[in-house]
């Protein structure tokens, strides 16, 4: 059964490579595709009952990068996810089959246009997406499913599927630690230091909301100009 999830998972991987330039380069190699090494193959978590899954994302079509940390060669991988429990990169080879790899050989996870590296958080170490960067400090988000209980309708007396839903947290690191922080302009502009007042004339100015995280890198470049 493992020789054939391993000859689906290199026809998927192949078939990707083969629509793109070499500049992302495979290894050839597969046989390190086993417990202990680059990671493993387990069945797919069975169904619980509860609405959802502990995955970041409902469908598994997606593109993604993931480069390894010995040698820096990159792989071209499809149908990848993130197992927000676990913390593993997984990909779907069947239904009932998911691949995990090795986090120790993971340097950096590029999916579906977000970048994930891994950090310390509270003691753990743990994929974070790095939402903005600059030569001050990170802005990084975690991920995590937590279950909605269902409510019982008083009515009918009967109770609604428990779900899954999806929490995100902002961390700020600065390279001493990661601390969580609250999106908002007062407490985003103090993290700028001497340069607080600057960055707030510039968001002002500019009519920048600090929850559109997709702005937060113009404000670091910003800094950076400083």
């Amino acid at each position: 059964m493992k020789v054939i999830l391993c000859c689906f998972f290199l026809f998927t991987v192949s078939c990707v490579f083969a629509q793109r330039d070499d500049s992302s380069r495979l290894t050839n190699d597969y046989s390190g595709l086993v417990v202990n090494s680059t990671g493993a193959w387990i069945g797919n978590p069975i169904d619980d009952g509860i609405e959802g899954s502990v995955y970041l994302y409902d469908s598994w079509k997606s593109y993604a990068i993931v480069t390894t940390r010995d040698d820096d060669k990159n792989l071209i991988i499809k149908d990848l996810n993130y197992d927000t429990k676990h913390n593993n990169f997984v990909v779907k080879v069947t239904n009932d089959s998911v691949y995990v790899f090795n986090n120790a050989l993971i340097k950096e996870v590029r999916l579906n246009n977000k970048i994930f590296k891994e950090y310390t958080l509270k003691g753990e170490k743990r994929f974070l997406e790095v939402v903005a960067f600059n030569n001050s400090f990170e802005v990084l988000k975690n991920y995590d499913k937590v279950i909605r209980k269902g409510k019982l309708n008083p009515l009918t007396q009967v109770k609604d599927t428990d779900c899954y839903i999806k929490k995100e947290t902002i961390y700020i690191n600065k390279g001493i630690s990661i601390a969580e922080i609250k999106l908002n302009k007062k407490t985003f502009t103090k993290l700028f230091g001497k340069d607080a007042k600057q960055v707030r004339d510039f968001i002002n100015d500019n009519s920048i909301n600090v929850k559109d995280e997709k702005k937060l890198q113009t404000i670091l470049n910003f800094q950076n100009t400083l």
